[in-house]
């Protein structure tokens, strides 16, 4: 079972991204079963888009903002979603603060990735080592 991060999954989910062809051919490889995203990339990905949103409103832009919320909204269903358990919250409590500089959201992913023995897809190896996972792929290669 596979937790994509999220640089993975908005590389994804925006096709000029030059890490989408490799990324979009990973992930058709794979069952859908298999691959899941963490309540934690939904929030980090659904917070970005109301950014834009935001700044959208200061001029008067707001049409294609809100177009690009609901695609990325919708975009967000094709994956099965990871609810952020107790368990992984333990493991994330159990972190050093040094480790949580890397990022309070790489640990949490990382802590659900843990929980659950998945396989953490991330580009970002070399933060998710400092973390401490083992299994990890990145599908940018």
């Amino acid at each position: 079972m596979y937790l994509l991060d999220t640089s993975i999954v908005s590389d994804y989910l925006d096709k000029r991204r030059r890490n989408f062809p490799l990324i979009d051919n990973r992930i058709q490889d794979k069952p859908p079963e298999s691959i899941f995203i963490s309540i934690i990339t939904v929030e980090e990905t659904i917070q970005g888009a109301l950014n834009i949103i935001q700044k959208s409103k200061q001029k008067s832009s707001t049409v294609n903002a809100y177009q690009y919320f609901e695609e990325i909204f919708e975009a967000l269903h094709r994956f099965q979603i990871l609810p952020y358990i107790g368990e992984a919250e333990r493991i994330f409590q159990s972190l050093s603060p040094k480790v949580k500089r890397v990022g309070t959201n790489d640990c949490r992913i990382a802590a659900t990735a843990c929980s659950k023995g998945y396989i953490l897809v991330t580009a970002n190896v070399a933060d998710f080592q400092r973390i401490g996972i083992v299994s990890i792929e990145d599908w940018t290669q």
